[in-house]
């Protein structure tokens, strides 16, 4: 027997799911442990292992691929604890990141954060201007030297970056992405010169990201220098410990595009691992979605740290348009996935200034964890608020493996929410969980209704360890009929990744105005395929069944944002100027911004080249399982005690979701219990079972 282990590595637990050759599932978890994070990763593949009466040793042994998700790169970021970065540019622009685009001081926030004019700020600098250097070099728009590049001039610039202790070099040039000539010179120079001293980290901006735009393409860069180095040292860590245990198969890693990329890739590109976990739910949520024949549909992440949200869209996940991490763009290919600070560690507290009850975006996270973890957490989070209310069992949390204390839950938000608002503590917990709930819908709305959907219109995917007890609720006030929560809900992200594609992305501007020269733009693809073909040869991954495809981003003269158009062969053996392509621009951008709203008069542009590989890994679906009838008696564990917004206390019947057959069928209010998280089925919603175990709601009006 042989096996796929998938782990996502999160900010609370790292989940692991592990994947047979008959396509069976074996999950388990285990609390993360920054910031040593491969501890945490080895943990829950030992508890899997066990689970399979296994050693950690034996399981990986026979593990032909090893695929990972992680949020190293995120906490790097968060925390402000990247490498000491040094950006070289050309001569008379270094202030153009520090400047920014008029729209830095909003970019990646809220509606309600926007309009707090009086907190608004540009991005805190990752590297500072005493930081940035100019470079005698000039290339112009259309890619010819106009300045050379004099490396005999740099000696003094190598020992004064070793005096200063860089750890890593960001190298962005004008229009290196027509002529990379002069970075990829600088590069090799740097990465040759650091003998005798400390090693550091060179990234080019024509390897990475060589697109138009010079501050996205430098943020870009930069953030890449920032994160790699602190990425590349867990990664490091994470294949030794991985090989000392046994495994000798391949390592993949998920990436931000919606792929895996081998260890290798992935340890020189941090910047790509910034939705590294949220991106292997949604490949999770369209691979289900598929199975299940849904569409559209909200996939709808619920953490211990955060709340993630995604669509479905004909079967496909979308992209980002111009993805944003801490007001810095990137401009590597992100799948479009929004979220807020909304878990299940959430901590509430009341606003000094108006003495509002707030929930989030702060969090306990993995340690200390909520007050009910009895780690030595005081702050009242929405899993204490559960608790309170009888939605969690303190006995039986991670199948009992772990006893929360109801008690310290109590105080917590007895002294921190309830006494200063002169509630009683069950109350003050509604009115904790019905914050957050609220909270999800509204970001539900964000990424729906502000895009021209309607969200009654989708089925809600819930996963997540908390999911299962806040969709129900979120579902309704969104008007959603539908909800499903995954067999495997709790490790879903997993699962995502451990099902994911090999995928990689080549990308190229070259700006031009219609009518096109469309040998120039096969010309293009053809080395953008080619040096795709090249690099996933290096990558160790199945790509026996390799599909290719291409597109260009086009927009009309004048704009800022582009639309990526899918180009097929037959269009480049046409002799129309690219008339073919342009006729499907233009009702791609009437199906995205209305009918009527092309304006061909103003002529097309031409900006980015784009070229996806994509293979998928060869594992068995399970088979769906025989309909097993609509009672649900042999799945009852007895009745607790439930508090609901809106509702008195009430008694809610209590089910073992791994004893719950398909065809099953109950009412609410109910809980349904699994070892990894529990789902809360309110008042007048009906739960059903499917044959492939994914419990199904029905919300109601």
């Amino acid at each position: 027997m042989s096996y796929v282990v998938a782990v996502d590595s999160g900010g609370t637990f790292s989940d692991c799911v592990v994947v047979d050759d008959e396509g069976r599932l074996t999950r388990a978890k285990s609390p993360s442990t920054p910031p040593r994070f491969e501890e945490g990763v080895l943990g829950a593949v030992r508890e899997a292992a066990g689970r399979l009466d296994l050693r950690l040793e034996e399981l990986l042994a026979d593990t032909r691929l090893f695929a990972h998700g992680t949020t190293v790169a995120t906490n790097i970021l968060i925390t402000r604890t990247g490498a000491r970065t040094v950006l070289l540019t050309t001569r008379g622009h270094e202030d153009a990141i520090i400047i920014g685009r008029t729209v830095q001081k909003v970019a990646g926030l809220s509606e309600s954060e926007i309009i707090d004019v009086a907190r608004l700020s540009k991005a805190d600098p990752l590297v500072p201007r005493s930081s940035i250097r100019g470079i005698d070099e000039r290339v112009d728009r259309k890619g010819r030297v106009v300045a050379p590049l004099k490396l005999e001039r740099l000696g003094r610039l190598a020992g004064e970056l070793r005096d200063e202790g860089v750890e890593a070099i960001a190298i962005s040039f004008l229009w290196s992405f027509l002529n990379p000539d002069h970075e990829r010179q600088l590069r090799d120079w740097l990465s040759s010169n650091g003998d005798g001293g400390p090693e550091w980290f060179v990234t080019a901006s024509s390897d990475l990201a060589p697109v138009i735009r010079e501050y996205e393409r430098t943020a870009t860069t930069v953030l890449n220098a920032y994160l790699t180095p602190g990425v590349r040292g867990y990664l490091v860590r994470m294949g030794e410990r991985l090989r000392a245990a046994g495994h000798h198969g391949a390592v993949s890693v998920m990436h931000s595009a919606g792929g895996v990329s081998s260890l290798a890739e992935a340890r020189e590109r941090g910047v790509t691992l910034l939705s590294s976990g949220p991106a292997g739910g949604m490949l999770g949520a369209r691979a289900l979605a598929r199975r299940l024949g849904l569409d559209p549909v909200i996939a709808t992440d619920v953490g211990g740290t955060s709340f993630d949200v995604g669509t479905i869209i004909h079967g496909e996940p979308g992209y980002a348009e111009a993805p944003v991490f801490a007001k810095y763009p990137v401009a590597v290919p992100v799948i479009d996935v929004t979220s807020i600070g909304a878990g299940g560690g959430s901590i509430a507290w009341i606003e000094s200034e108006s003495g509002v009850l707030k929930v989030g975006p702060q969090s306990a996270g993995a340690n200390p964890g909520p007050a009910c973890y009895g780690a030595g957490g005081t702050e009242p989070t929405v899993t204490d608020a559960n608790v309170i209310l009888g939605s969690l069992d303190p006995d039986n949390f991670l199948g009992g493996r772990m006893r929360l204390d109801r008690q310290a839950a109590v105080g917590a938000i007895r002294t921190r929410v309830a006494d200063p608002l002169s509630l009683a503590p069950e109350e003050a917990a509604v009115r904790i969980v019905e914050i957050a709930n609220s909270q999800m819908a509204d970001l539900v709305r964000r990424i729906t209704i502000e895009r021209g959907r309607d969200p009654a219109g989708f089925t809600v995917f819930a996963y997540g360890g908390a999911a299962g007890l806040h969709a129900g609720a979120y579902a309704r006030k969104l008007g959603c009929r539908h909800v499903v929560v995954p067999r495997a809900a709790a490790v879903f992200s997993a699962l995502g990744i451990g099902l994911s594609d090999v995928k990689r992305v080549a990308m190229a501007s070259d700006p031009a105005r219609a009518p096109f020269d469309l040998g120039r733009w096969r010309r293009r693809f053809d080395a953008l395929e080619e040096t795709l073909r090249r690099d996933l040869q290096r990558e160790k991954l199945p790509t026996g069944d390799l599909v290719v495809r291409r597109f260009v981003e086009l927009q009309f003269r004048g704009q800022v944002h582009a639309v990526r158009v899918p180009v097929e062969n037959a269009d480049l053996a046409l002799d129309d100027g690219g008339e073919a392509v342009i006729e499907r621009f233009t009702q791609l951008y009437e199906a995205k911004y209305g009918r009527g709203s092309a304006y061909r008069q103003a002529g097309v542009e031409a900006m980015t080249f784009v070229v996806e590989g994509v293979a998928s890994l060869p594992l068995r679906e399970p088979k769906p399982l025989p309909d097993a009838g609509p009672d649900p008696a042999g799945a009852a564990t007895g009745n607790r005690s439930v508090h609901l917004p809106g509702e008195r206390a009430a008694t809610a019947r209590v089910y073992s979701a791994e004893r719950l057959r398909p065809g099953n069928e109950l009412s609410g209010p109910a809980l349904v219990e699994a070892e990894d998280t529990t789902v809360l089925v309110h008042p007048s919603q009906r739960l059903w079972v499917d044959g492939l175990l994914n419990l199904r709601i029905e919300v109601g009006g």
